[in-house]
């Protein structure tokens, strides 16, 4: 917990197969988490119907133990939320997270104010391999004094770290904003990749390569499905240990975008 840095670890790192022996290969699904949203709630009677909040919501896995962000954004940078009930824009984490062993979730969101911020949540939750419901959507609340944090995941017994890029070769004049989610076939997990419950950008200005790449975890043997939100046909990713597959999406408009997504364990 000391040790404050962002996780060094990056996606794809077993993508390219190279067992030990030059013939067989050792690698398999692992167990792994996937959080699909979080929504704040202010237990609080005096701040009004909207508040600012920051901070950061963070990962810590059995592969380095360092912070993978989920929600990270300083006191000058903050978000407006509904204090009801609101969903956070979250970020792709940077890597699939394992459940090899645990995870501890690390969460500490405040209120900006005037003269004084206010904590709203402020805590530590751990997951723990074999002591955890497995292959099932969830809902948990990390409830503090002034307010909750309601995580909304899964924890997959056997899944492969899904990494999707997006090269534009075709944009139409001025620009487009991008919209981009994702389904499996039979788990029936919905992902938000590019939509207004995700920190990126979606205003895509010029052809080439989008600067932000998403990961998620998807089950074993299962297909994700990506989908831009036109009412067309989505684009099928079927789940493997290694490789990558690239397909072509043509939008309404005329713009082009070539969509590549890339396998791996999260295990080292």
């Amino acid at each position: 917990m000391s040790d404050v840095s962002q996780t060094v670890m990056p996606p794809k790192r077993h993508t390219r197969c190279e067992p030990l022996t030059g013939v067989r290969c050792f690698h398999k699904p692992w167990a792994m988490l996937q959080v699909f949203s979080i929504k704040l709630k202010a237990y609080l009677q005096d701040i009004g119907s909207s508040a600012e909040v920051y901070g950061f919501i963070a990962i810590r896995d059995g592969e380095d133990y360092r912070r993978n962000y989920l929600f990270n954004r300083s006191r000058a940078d903050p978000v407006t939320i509904n204090t009801t009930r609101d969903y956070l824009p979250l970020l792709s984490p940077v890597r699939g997270m394992s459940m090899a062993y645990e995870c501890l979730i690390e969460v500490d969101i405040r209120i900006k104010g005037d003269k004084e911020d206010m904590t709203l949540v402020d805590g530590c939750s751990d997951l723990i391999e074999g002591r955890c419901t497995y292959d099932t959507e969830l809902e948990c609340t990390m409830d503090d004094i002034n307010g909750g944090a309601i995580f909304d995941f899964a924890i997959f017994r056997r899944a492969f770290e899904a990494t999707i890029e997006l090269n534009f070769t075709k944009v139409s004049a001025g620009g487009m904003e991008v919209k981009m989610c994702g389904y499996t076939a039979f788990s029936k997990h919905l992902y938000y990749f590019m939509d207004e419950q995700c920190d990126c950008d979606r205003f895509v200005t010029s052809a080439g390569k989008h600067p932000q790449y998403f990961v998620a975890a998807v089950p074993f043997e299962d297909t994700l499905f990506l989908d831009f939100v036109e009412g067309k046909l989505s684009v099928p990713f079927k789940a493997a240990v290694h490789g990558s597959q690239e397909k072509e999406y043509r939008f309404h408009n005329g713009a082009v975008v070539s969509v590549t997504v890339s396998w791996s364990m999260p295990y080292n």
